[in-house]
């Protein structure tokens, strides 16, 4: 930026900070516009967002917008052995068309193969606390069994679920040999577990009114609501076949074994070169980075969470965590492009997490976020 531009900015930067004492604060385009008026010539509004990420008033709630982004500029999620798990918790509505017990009222869970895409759905008792995780995972463990499986289960990758990072259910996936990776800003959080749950709902809508068509007759039998149609519908989503980028395997996930696991691989890297590709580490100098090792950012709240509507984000669109660059991959997208990704480090707990590049802003490590609701003197 020329030094014209750099004053233009301090100048209209410095109006900004006279219309938050007078109550007032102005919207960016309402800078804009101020700019224009008072001709002091052209404001690149990328580097007024720059700008305004560093100030207090508008670092936390600044409009945010996710790159848009297809499926294939994404990492795609990567295993090359049977029996690594995504698992999460899946809902249905407490509505009349869904009248849930309060046995059930707690969900169920789900858990997805990594490699085969094998689904698992188990209903959860009564709670989800550490006793009925612990009850769900031992069920899983006993349908993976039947289902004639010869591979064990070595892992599960879970969000940070209160009940499934505590003692309890730690100790039993220790005392089995399941690793346990836990999620937690991360946009890979569960993304098969997450796409598995939509599956399942639009299979229970289908299936409920197949066998609850019309209303129920006295004497008839008895409606089958959604947690005695989990079996089934684990079953239709085992048996379809497997599509990767609109391509066909020729595997559904229940035709996966360990003997012919090596042709799944093989037929899948076909249909998708890029699940191949991303096995390799890239040497990052083939690659343009926004941020530098050192630089502290805040992620996206929009990235950050997996609700799927609903939620409201209108006061804060950061998050409360500051972070710090520690490390910069480049990784082989699903198109068979280039992106780029950060190892972070939370500036207070010390947790690492990575982040895509398109999820991150620049931040001052400085700023609380108490500090939003009142400028500083």
């Amino acid at each position: 930026m020329g030094e014209k531009q750099q004053a233009a900015l301090k100048t209209l930067l410095e109006w900004v900070q006279e219309r938050v004492r007078a109550g007032d604060p102005p919207r960016v385009s309402d800078m804009l516009e101020h700019a224009r008026q008072e001709r002091l010539g052209r404001i690149d509004r990328k580097k007024l967002n720059q700008a305004l990420l560093l100030d207090p008033v508008y670092a936390f709630n600044l409009h945010q917008q996710k790159k848009r982004l297809s499926s294939r500029g994404y990492r795609p999620v990567v295993s090359t052995n049977l029996g690594y798990l995504h698992c999460d918790l899946g809902f249905f509505p407490k509505s009349r068309h869904y009248e849930t017990p309060v046995t059930f009222g707690s969900g169920y869970l789900v858990a997805k193969d990594v490699s085969s895409r094998f689904v698992y759905l188990v209903p959860l008792r009564k709670n989800r606390k550490a006793d009925a995780i612990v009850s769900a995972l031992k069920t899983l463990r006993a349908m993976h069994e039947a289902a004639g499986h010869l591979h064990p289960i070595l892992g599960i990758s879970f969000d940070r679920e209160r009940s499934v990072v505590g003692k309890v259910v730690q100790a039993y996936l220790k005392e089995k040999r399941i690793k346990f990776t836990a999620f937690r800003n991360s946009k890979s959080k569960a993304k098969f577990a997450e796409g598995a749950i939509r599956l399942v709902r639009t299979l229970v809508a289908r299936l409920e009114r197949k066998y609850n068509a019309g209303k129920k007759t006295k004497g008839g039998p008895a409606p089958r609501r959604w947690w005695n149609l989990l079996g089934e519908v684990a079953a239709i989503l085992n048996r379809q076949e497997i599509v990767v980028g609109g391509k066909r395997t020729g595997f559904a996930p229940a035709d996966v074994n360990v003997e012919n696991y090596d042709d799944f691989l093989s037929a899948l890297y076909k249909a998708a070169p890029a699940y191949s590709a991303a096995q390799f580490s890239v040497d990052p100098r083939h690659s343009t980075f926004k941020f530098s090792v050192g630089d502290y950012v805040r992620a996206k709240l929009i990235v950050t969470s997996s609700a799927a509507i609903g939620e409201k984000r209108s006061e804060d669109n950061l998050t409360d965590s500051c972070f710090k660059i520690v490390k910069a991959y480049t990784f082989i997208t699903r198109r068979l492009g280039l992106g780029n990704e950060y190892l972070c480090v939370d500036t207070k707990s010390g947790e690492e997490e990575k982040f895509q590049e398109t999820d991150l802003v620049i931040s001052d490590p400085a700023i609380e976020p108490s500090d939003r609701y009142a400028p500083r003197s």
